[in-house]
């Protein structure tokens, strides 16, 4: 008997350290994927074909993490089993209270995974300024707001020079209106329609986390997500999904990133595109 339970403590313990090396060999997977992003973004510009290769040796990479018996198939076990793990850990960073429940209150409640990172940590621009700093820089603003209406540079606004000041600040005003109305239906026809499958996901999502999500109900929702996910990409229906099944839709994931990311729509995304006002971190299975 006293074998028997050293035998199946050692086993637990065993499982345990592969489940922590895996989560570590993922996190560091993920971070080379962005790092080679940004790498690509900082240089000549990532391009469609960049994104879809990167995302496509991805899938593979994660297909071999999920493979956790190695026989060249992914079963609803081994895919579950690493839904509730990630479950786990982006419950922690979205920072459940002493209760161990997690609101969309405050900066430590719902959302705040989204904020995980070295990222978190910065400071905003101009956070760091002294109050004479910011003085300084808010007196340099009006300097170039009153250089910009003084048009006859006598170093006195009259009223026609500040109406013409308001037209043209609403001439611009309208005009970024329209780009950015343009920008946003080109890219909704590009990323497509939001599927309502996720829409009820997203719906589903929010209205527990209005009412406080456990990490059991939190689990169990993710769990019931990976299964339909599973289901999904199981083209055959054999209950199994190989790799080929796995990474079909890289493709059309890396299409849909991609049109988040080319602000500018000039298919190639750079520093100029910000790519982190569409681009959190990267992509998620």
């Amino acid at each position: 008997m006293k074998k028997l339970i050293i035998a199946i403590l050692a086993a637990s313990g065993a499982a345990v350290v592969y489940a922590q090396a895996e989560t570590t060999d993922r996190q560091e997977r993920g971070g080379e994927f962005r790092a080679e992003m940004r790498a690509l973004i900082a240089g000549d510009g990532l391009g469609l074909d960049d994104l879809t290769r990167l995302m496509q040796e991805r899938s593979h990479a994660m297909f071999e993490t999920l493979d956790a018996d190695k026989d060249g198939t992914v079963g609803l076990d081994e895919f579950l089993a690493a839904a509730d793990e990630r479950s786990q850990a982006r419950f922690e960073r979205m920072g459940p209270n002493k209760d161990g429940v997690v609101t969309r209150a405050g900066r430590k409640g719902w959302g705040g995974h989204h904020r995980a990172g070295p990222r978190a940590a910065e400071p905003r621009e101009g956070s760091s300024l002294t109050p004479e700093q910011r003085t300084e820089r808010l007196n340099a603003r009006a300097a170039e707001n009153f250089a910009r209406l003084d048009t006859d540079g006598n170093g006195a606004i009259s009223l026609e020079e500040f109406q013409a000041g308001e037209q043209a600040r609403a001439e611009r005003f309208a005009e970024r209106r329209k780009e950015g109305a343009a920008h946003r239906e080109r890219r909704a026809e590009r990323r497509g329609e939001m599927p309502a499958e996720a829409r009820e996901k997203r719906a589903e999502f929010r209205a527990m986390m209005r009412d406080g999500a456990t990490l059991e109900n939190f689990s169990g929702f993710m769990r019931e997500h990976a299964t339909a996910r599973f289901e999904g990409l199981d083209a055959d229906g054999d209950g199994k999904l190989t790799a080929e099944e796995f990474t079909a839709n890289a493709a059309e994931r890396a299409q849909r990133l991609f049109a988040r990311m080319d602000t500018n729509d000039d298919g190639v995304v750079t520093s100029e595109d910000q790519p982190h006002r569409g681009w959190r971190g990267g992509p998620r299975r």
